[in-house]
């Protein structure tokens, strides 16, 4: 079926410079997304850690480039290479509802211990992993999004020192059988803000 984001015959996103080439777009899209971090990084988006807050840090991050940042995608996805599908479209804005009210439900992840901290943080990430809502830069956003949440909660989170292979193949383990293994990768590299100054 042919996809309604991509220009025709091409596996290209449609995007706003009209970039026709995979490589170009992958290297504005890097780039684009490296200075809006780095924007964020100084001034965070406020929100309330809801779904309008992802939408508009997706925004942020990726909307000079596709009209559509922000919006929730109408086609099928799956984690790429594995076959595993994420929430279909239809469904997207209902589990939404339930993923963001479990955020809120476990008090943003306040007042919680190292391990209790790092398993609901794996758990949270599983099901967002799980909702992919937008049809490309979902990780970027997904990632700005909980590091937003984990320093809100008093914690930090030493991306440098996580394989980042190995958690994409744990985020798509939390979606078919257990966050168990997300737990245990993010885990050693979450600290108390507190304890930087003693690193």
């Amino acid at each position: 079926m042919p996809d309604k984001y991509t220009y025709p015959g091409t596996e290209v996103l449609i995007n706003i410079p009209g970039i026709l080439d995979q490589t170009l777009l992958d290297n504005a899209e890097r780039n684009i997304a490296r200075a809006r971090l780095a924007e964020l990084r100084k001034a965070p988006i406020p929100g309330k850690f809801d779904f309008p807050h992802l939408q508009a840090i997706h925004r942020k991050l990726v909307g000079d480039l596709y009209s559509w940042a922000g919006e929730l995608r109408t086609t099928d996805t799956q984690a790429m290479g594995t076959g595993v599908a994420h929430c279909r479209p239809e469904f997207i804005e209902a589990f939404a509802n339930e993923v963001f009210t479990g955020i809120a439900a476990d008090n943003f992840l306040l007042h919680l211990d190292h391990h209790e901290f790092a398993e609901r943080l794996a758990h949270h990430w599983g099901e967002l992993t799980s909702l992919h809502p937008f049809r490309d830069g979902n990780t970027r956003s997904q990632s700005t999004f909980l590091d937003q949440l984990v320093t809100a909660a008093g914690w930090e989170i030493h991306w440098s020192k996580l394989d980042l292979d190995a958690v994409k193949e744990a985020r798509v383990i939390a979606i078919s059988r257990s966050s168990e293994p997300l737990c245990d990768l993010l885990r050693p590299a979450i600290t108390a803000r507190h304890q930087r100054n003693h690193e």
